[in-house]
């Protein structure tokens, strides 16, 4: 007799522009249907990724319609008898407020619960008082949990002193859709076009939201001092709003210097159109990155990165020549130049090796299969085989 599917259900604040909320779309659309029915709850309706979800099929996609910050109760019952009346498997929260609502939820309807974890090193004196509150809840909660998916080292590594339950623990590294990211010639020339970029000119891109843990002022220094050693290297920063453009520029005297060399660029969702205008790319993080997506992807569109050794990023792209330590715009500088340094054949080796790294360990088709097994174990009432989160081997 054949088995019937596992009801899946993941539960996420909102499908808005994020790593998380990406790498979420990716496992939904790559789950298999026959073993798996998929149900995604939201707090809120919308996003960059919602139309993205909801045109997958065999995916139910449901907003619960939170009303706001302090529509608690009603959103917790509407949760909870949404959940009785699905009676899944198995729930899955993503992030912060959803792991927990997942635990309280999940165990109303009967199911198994898991976590996904996927921050790492969060410095919590600059996030507000209800942040700080929900990690210490997660810590106590998550020994009741069923299991719990970091999506790098650093992150099971991190939560594991933040009191996390190692026993149910394990890791599941993010994955890239390569046939999304990949090099594309056309789409280089246009976008540099568009943004009135030479070919002799070298394009170094930050990609990232505006938050303290990205550390723009220290991409900001250390392009400055790139720029001033190198007249023809151009700076693109995507994934800010003009307002919030105005706002780096009132607080950062490296990116007012930077003037017209520097192109502000909104968040988009066909970013895989904008990385191969790229020379290089930067992550300039200084703490909270667990997985960082951008890298992977500007690896498998053939961009070479440099990045700060925050999270995962220095298992991710095996280079110490273009890691350096985080907050130190120096080093940075550094590392940018010696890349930019390097003859044209020699960065185009280094981009495509680093494209076959993501082909051999980290591709979208490797999360969907880790996390298939994972999920199939827990249904069946196995205990799911825990990573060493300080292990130092590669994910494969």
């Amino acid at each position: 007799m054949a088995r019937r599917p596992i009801r899946l259900c993941f539960l996420i604040r909102m499908l808005d522009c994020g790593g998380a909320e990406r790498q979420l779309t990716e496992l939904v659309r790559g789950l298999d249907k026959s073993r798996f029915e998929v149900t995604v709850l939201t707090f809120y309706r919308g996003g960059m990724f919602w139309s993205a979800v909801e045109q997958t099929p065999g995916v139910e996609l449901v907003c619960l319609g939170k009303a706001g910050r302090w529509d608690v109760a009603r959103f917790v019952a509407r949760l909870v008898g949404f959940l009785r009346r699905l009676h899944p498997d198995i729930v899955h929260g993503y992030l912060g407020i959803a792991n927990e609502l997942a635990w309280l939820g999940g165990r109303a309807a009967g199911a198994r619960v898991v976590w996904g974890l996927r921050a790492s090193d969060m410095d919590l004196g600059r996030y507000d008082w209800s942040f700080r509150a929900s990690m210490q809840v997660s810590a106590r909660l998550s020994r009741r949990v069923d299991l719990v998916i970091a999506n790098s080292h650093a992150g099971a590594a991190h939560h594991l002193r933040r009191g996390f339950c190692r026993r149910n623990m394990t890791v599941v590294p993010n994955g890239i859709d390569t046939d999304r990211f990949r090099p594309l010639p056309e789409a280089r020339q246009r976008l540099r076009q568009r943004w009135g970029v030479q070919d002799s000119e070298f394009l170094v891109g930050h990609v990232g939201r505006r938050d303290p843990m990205k550390d723009h002022d220290n991409f900001f220094e250390a392009m400055l001092g790139l720029a001033d050693r190198h007249p023809h290297v151009r700076i693109a920063c995507v994934g800010d709003r003009a307002a919030r453009a105005g706002e780096h520029l009132a607080g950062s005297r490296a990116a007012r210097a930077l003037g017209a060399r520097l192109r502000w660029e909104p968040a988009r969702a066909d970013v895989e159109r904008v990385l191969p205008a790229l020379d290089a790319l930067v992550l300039s993080s200084a703490y909270g990155e667990g997985f960082p997506n951008i890298v992977g992807e500007a690896m498998a569109a053939e961009v070479p990165c440099i990045v700060t050794d925050v999270g995962d990023a220095a298992r991710l792209l095996d280079d110490s020549e273009r890691t350096v330590p985080p907050r130190d715009p120096a080093r940075l500088t550094d590392a940018c130049e010696r890349l930019l340094d390097r003859p044209a054949e020699k960065r185009s080796r280094l981009a495509e090796n680093d494209r076959r790294r993501i082909e051999k360990h980290f591709t979208t088709a490797h999360l969907v299969r880790r996390t298939t097994d994972l999920l199939e174990r827990l249904a069946a009432g196995e205990a799911p085989p825990a990573a060493e989160a300080g292990s130092t081997g590669t994910a494969g």
